[in-house]
């Protein structure tokens, strides 16, 4: 049994840290203030939808914060007025990036307006079934938040 999973006394001096167990917050560091940019090198070796043929690409990436933070276009790196956790976040194609960009921080969420818009920059492709999805959901948040 974990000690957060025993009954505790509490009193006056409650605060959240005190209540979230201290093994899940050593991990979680302060993200820094600031632009998120990432840079990553991917290897293609390959002739890619332009007609071109790339042995490698580099690509920048800007990740979106905490929730609560306003989202940020992943390949613009613009502010968008919707926030990360909220509804609206659902109105664009995200996506997760677990390979150890942030380090201290763990995975970057990445925000697109369209799938395509992440195959093209990603060098990628996303299933039909995928697009579909998503636009299917786009379609039905679209008059509450466009």
């Amino acid at each position: 049994m974990y000690a957060y999973d025993q009954e505790q006394d509490f009193n006056e001096e409650f605060s959240d840290t005190t209540s979230v167990p201290s093994n899940l917050l050593k991990n979680k560091q302060p993200r820094l203030k600031g632009n998120r940019c990432y840079t990553i090198h991917r290897v293609l070796n390959e002739k890619w939808r332009d007609g071109k043929f790339y042995n490698t690409v580099t690509i920048k990436l800007h990740g979106s914060g905490d929730f609560g933070s306003y989202i940020k276009n992943a390949v613009t790196g613009a502010y968008t007025n919707h926030r990360v956790g909220s509804e609206a976040e659902y109105l664009y194609f995200s996506v997760a990036n677990c390979t150890g960009l942030d380090k201290m921080n763990g995975p970057v969420h990445l925000y697109y307006d369209t799938p395509s818009q992440y195959e093209n920059h990603q060098f990628t492709t996303v299933d039909q079934e995928i697009k579909d999805a998503w636009l299917k959901r786009v379609n039905l948040l679209k008059d509450k938040y466009m």
